[in-house]
């Protein structure tokens, strides 16, 4: 009686592993990320030129495709789906705090001209900094607690959205995709909470959003601004370049500060000026400052810090970075602690 129970029972499991088998089946993503080519339409031969040149698929839909999982026990086809998700960041899903009302590019036009930036964009990013996948859309706003917020970037573990392409004009697309390569990369720094952690103790947070005429209340600018009081406007690019700001540095010269050359002055001069500034700058371990109602502050906070750092980074080689800034000991910490992230855990070069 028990042999017969025991061949009752083992005929039963071996017919249930064997439907088990006829209705499961294996989950194969891998070619649904690969874009084929259709030289007949340009749409298509575009995303695939991209794609084979960066390894980058680019999207207009969120739906990547769907892949046959199995027959159920009804004989139906079970598929799974595989999409874009913009609520998976790196450390989980912000899944039911933030939502996206999202609208498609259709427009072939519109959406030439959207591919034409993705491929700017990732021709200015090294590798490292390139999306699993790239989602073009029209319009993007982001839903939460704090309201609505109109996002032209979305940088998640894996993708990058990237939305609002109908005002963006040609000309303005290298720099527009370096401003959206910073911040990326800002993006992906503040996931390194622990280490990021030195960086924004390093300066003491009584500095920020200050006047920077209230830290050097003796300073002055040159002659031609000698009823301002300092800040460091020479630090702009267009100070080291040829520009009427220094031409006006040259022909009103200095009258004012004891420890610079009097007079009309050289383009040395100026240069010795820039060099100057930087350092009173660079003493509060800071790299630039924040222009609001006409004046200049120090930083607001860590956070402008961090992405006024992160572009000068971005901006220049190391070597040229650290001879900018060579006399300032504070910034050089700084930059050492985010040049350990950005070179060791994004694994870019700068």
């Amino acid at each position: 009686m028990k042999h017969s129970i025991l061949y009752i029972l083992l005929v039963f499991l071996a017919v249930a592993c064997q439907k088990e088998s006829e209705i499961t089946s294996s989950i194969g993503f891998e070619n649904l990320y690969e874009i084929k080519d259709d030289p007949t339409d340009s749409i298509q031969h575009k995303r695939y030129e991209i794609y084979q040149t960066y390894g980058v698929p680019v999207y207009f839909n969120d739906t990547i495709g769907k892949v046959f999982v199995k027959t159920d026990i009804n004989g139906d086809s079970v598929f799974q789906y595989e999409t874009l998700d913009l609520n998976w960041v790196f450390d989980g899903t912000n899944s039911g705090s933030v939502t996206y009302n999202i609208t498609r590019l259709h427009e072939p036009e519109l959406q030439m001209k959207a591919l034409r930036f993705a491929e700017v964009y990732l021709q200015n990013s090294q590798a490292a900094l390139h999306p699993y996948a790239m989602w073009l859309t029209k319009k993007c706003y982001q839903l939460s607690s704090s309201g609505v917020e109109q996002k032209e970037l979305i940088s998640r573990y894996r993708n990058l959205m990237i939305s609002w392409f109908e005002k963006l004009e040609e000309e303005d697309m290298p720099a527009k995709a370096a401003e959206y390569r910073n911040e990326v990369v800002k993006l992906k720094v503040q996931n390194y909470s622990e280490q990021l952690n030195a960086f924004n103790k390093a300066t003491d947070e009584k500095y920020y959003d200050q006047l920077w005429q209230n830290l050097y209340p003796n300073e002055r600018l040159p002659h031609y601004y000698k009823s301002t009081n300092w800040f460091p406007q020479p630090l702009e690019e267009e100070w080291e370049q040829d520009s009427s700001f220094r031409e006006d540095m040259k022909t009103y010269g200095n009258g004012t500060h004891p420890d610079l050359t009097q007079g009309l002055w050289s383009d040395e001069d100026v240069d010795e000026y820039i060099v100057y500034c930087r350092g009173l700058v660079g003493a509060y371990g800071f790299i630039g400052y924040n222009l609001r109602y006409g004046s200049r502050y120090t930083p607001d906070n860590t956070d402008e810090d961090l992405s006024l750092y992160l572009e000068e980074m971005l901006k220049y080689p190391r070597e040229e970075f650290l001879a900018r800034w060579e006399t300032s000991p504070l910034v050089l910490k700084k930059y050492e602690i985010l040049y350990k992230i950005i070179r060791d855990e994004l694994g870019v070069e700068l």
